[in-house]
């Protein structure tokens, strides 16, 4: 993260580096579905197996990237910023609710 950075930019730099998280999670789990829809066709031949274990392959990998990226996410923003933008996220509850 950039030194010069203010809070409110850091906050939103994470905002849009989870947004970007969610999305590569999102397409991974499209894969997998994909991938599981091949296996529900009728009339399975090796053909088609070979499709689904490439997608599935492909969902894989789109797994361990959103991961990686979630990793590096962690490992570049502080602690109390992604506590802060948890909470920007979270209704605020009151000790009188």
């Amino acid at each position: 993260m950039n030194g010069t950075m203010t809070s409110d930019q850091a906050i939103a730099c994470l905002n849009l580096a989870l947004e970007r998280n969610k999305q590569l999670f999102s397409d991974a789990y499209q894969l997998s579905h994909a991938a599981l829809d091949l296996l529900d066709q009728p009339h399975m031949d090796i053909e088609k197996f070979t499709h689904y274990q490439k997608k599935r392959r492909q969902a894989d990998l789109k797994y361990l990237e959103a991961i990686e990226h979630l990793r590096l996410i962690k490992a570049e923003y502080p602690v109390h910023l992604l506590s802060a933008e948890t909470s920007t996220h979270q209704p605020q509850i009151s000790a009188e609710e």
